[in-house]
Order: structure tokens, then sequence, then C-alpha cells
């Protein structure tokens, strides 16, 4: 028998109707899509769609007790970062290139603006700490860029909190789909980013590396801007 080929749709699309989907289980009290992402070697992880949608965690207050206001939250996804901040008094904003993430990070108290971070991030050079958590420092496939980019939006005495894979994990370009029951995004590129890659590409982006720390099994690494 010949097996059904998943249906192919844009990644920003499928991202979306996921995370919408997931939001609106998520009130109605039901489990999250099923979906996964598929890197170009065959690995599978699963899309963390109700980690995303959820509070923050105790790995999340930790590190955002790091944080200096303003913060500037670089993919901000559904905006529970720039919730919790808000809650606490800290002055932040995220940037997401997703409307219905952008929507549900209002929902929920974070303040956010929709657009690129490569063009369309407000007060460049005048934040205090910026964010790339949840492995974004992977976005578009260029992690030395992304980090240039982010030192432009930081003042000096600055600071990027990063999350990398853990140590012993390689940093790499790859590829990358996302995957749910009869579908398939198209791929787009990405980048894998050990803890241990970390200190060489925030040095040639023109930071200094902090030593990287762990918390509630996530690594992370605190980026200076000099």
């Amino acid at each position: 028998m010949t097996a059904i080929a998943a249906h192919c749709l844009p990644a920003d699309l499928l991202y979306e109707r996921l995370l919408a989907t997931a939001a609106r289980e998520a009130v109605d009290g039901g489990p999250a899509p099923r979906a996964r992402i598929r890197l170009a070697d065959g690995t599978l992880e699963p899309l963390p769609l109700d980690r995303w949608l959820g509070p923050v965690d105790a790995a999340d207050a930790h590190v955002l007790e790091l944080t200096d206001a303003p913060v500037i939250d670089l993919g901000c996804g559904p905006g529970r970062h720039g919730a919790a901040l808000r809650a606490a008094g800290t002055a932040a904003l995220g940037v997401d290139l997703s409307p219905v993430a952008i929507s549900i990070a209002r929902n929920r108290g974070a303040a956010v603006v929709l657009g690129n971070l490569f063009t369309t991030v407000p007060h460049a050079g005048r934040w205090r700490t910026a964010l790339l958590l949840d492995g974004n420092v992977g976005i578009g496939g260029a992690p030395e860029s992304l980090l240039r980019r982010t030192r432009e939006l930081l003042l000096p005495g600055g600071a990027a909190l990063v999350e990398p894979d853990p140590p012993g994990a390689p940093t790499r370009r790859t590829r990358v789909r996302l995957e749910a029951p009869g579908v398939v995004s198209e791929w787009l590129s990405w980048a894998r980013v050990g803890v241990d890659g970390v200190g060489a590409l925030a040095r040639a982006a023109g930071f200094m590396a902090g030593g990287p720390f762990e918390a509630g099994g996530r690594w992370f690494a605190q980026l200076l801007a000099p």
C-alpha cells in the first residue's frame, strides 16, 4: 500500500496554526497538539508548545532575575518571559514575526511589537538586557550575525542572556522543519549552538563571554557588552 504524503505548508503558517490550536486547548483544558521538530540529520525533538504557553518555570525565573531593565526579548513567541517581567514591574518589550504569537503575548500582559529583529527593534542601542532564550540564538542559521545584531541593540555595559544546547553538543548550521500528524513544514535555516561554542561566537560578535550556568536542566550563558 502506498503511504499518503504529508501536506506541506510554509513553516510560519504551520507554526501559527499549531500555536493557535495549542492556545485554544490550553484555555479549554485539552492537550497541546502533537508536533515535533525534525533536524536535517533526522533527529526529532518535541515542539514544546505547552511550555511556551505556560507560565515561567524555575529555570526561566532564575534567568529573569539576572536582567536589568529595560529588557528586549528577541523572538519572544507567545510572551511568557515578557509577561513575567511586566508582572514584576520590569520594563520589557518582545519582538516577533508571528502575528498569532504577538496576539497571545498581548493577551497575557506582555508588551510586544510585530517585526523583524534585524530591522524593526525600537530604541536600538538603548537596551540593558537582551534575551535569546528557548534556543533563539539559532534563528536564521547564522548565530554570529545574530549576536552581532544583538550587541548593536544593547547599551555599553549591557548583557545578552542566551540559551544554548548542553555541554558536549556541537555548534553547527542545519535545517529544520515542523511536523504534525498529516502535515509538515518547508525546511528553514537554523543553527544549533552548544554551550561550549558560545564563547567563540560571542567574542567574534563583540561580547565578553561570562561563564555558562545550568538551571533546571537547561543551560544558559551571560554575554557582556563592553
